[in-house]
């Protein structure tokens, strides 16, 4: 609001099969009452904070639906990316957004800031292994994800992350909240193992 420059920015990307839309009212009352957002005038208000919200393109998976997608996956009861182009699309994708972002800020990329919900929480943090110490980006927020892989399909994450940890990068925060009971993106066989390739347990 206001139309000057923004305090800080953050580039949200939503969850499989979802919208952007979403997290703006009419849509995030209906889908997802009481959801905190600190981009809208409420309790968590925060001022000075633009939100990007961008929509996956749809893609038609393996199994017969079309869906809004980051990437394509390898099966319906699997979270590693099956077609290798639709993740560099959005990877070519994000990385112009980051750009653009970085440019309203006036180049302080320190303001910019990456996240996401399951899918896109993944798919936001490999891009932000990309695009993080590239820019020096202020960090990552992300909810029900994972740590991208080589092994999970996402080709250069595993150095990317190392290279992240041993890097300047390193003192900026990454917050990854996921739930220990979750049936689609588990703990224990993905995300546990994943922090722990990350050095983050």
């Amino acid at each position: 609001e206001g139309g000057g420059r923004p305090a800080c920015t953050l580039l949200y990307l939503h969850a499989f099969g979802r919208c952007g839309a979403e997290y703006l009212p009419p849509l995030l009352e209906r889908l997802s009452p009481g959801f905190p957002a600190p981009w809208l005038r409420s309790g968590d208000f925060a001022p000075g904070l633009r939100v990007v919200l961008p929509t996956a393109r749809r893609l038609r998976l393996p199994w017969g639906p079309v869906e809004t997608s980051w990437h394509g996956y390898v099966s319906p009861d699997s979270n590693d990316v099956g077609d290798p182009e639709t993740l560099e699309e959005t990877r070519r994708r994000l990385a112009r957004v980051v750009r653009e972002e970085v440019e309203l800020l006036g180049g302080r990329a320190d303001r910019l800031f990456l996240g996401g919900l399951s899918q896109g929480c993944t798919a936001a943090l490999d891009v932000y292994l990309r695009e993080g110490p590239r820019w020096g980006l202020g960090g990552f927020v992300g909810s029900v994800g994972f740590f991208p892989s080589d092994g999970a399909g996402f080709a250069g994450a595993s150095r990317l992350t190392r290279e992240l940890a041993a890097g300047a990068q390193a003192g900026r925060p990454v917050w990854l909240q996921s739930a220990l009971d979750d049936p689609w993106v588990p703990w224990e066989g993905l995300v546990g193992p994943s922090l722990e390739r990350a050095g983050a347990l």
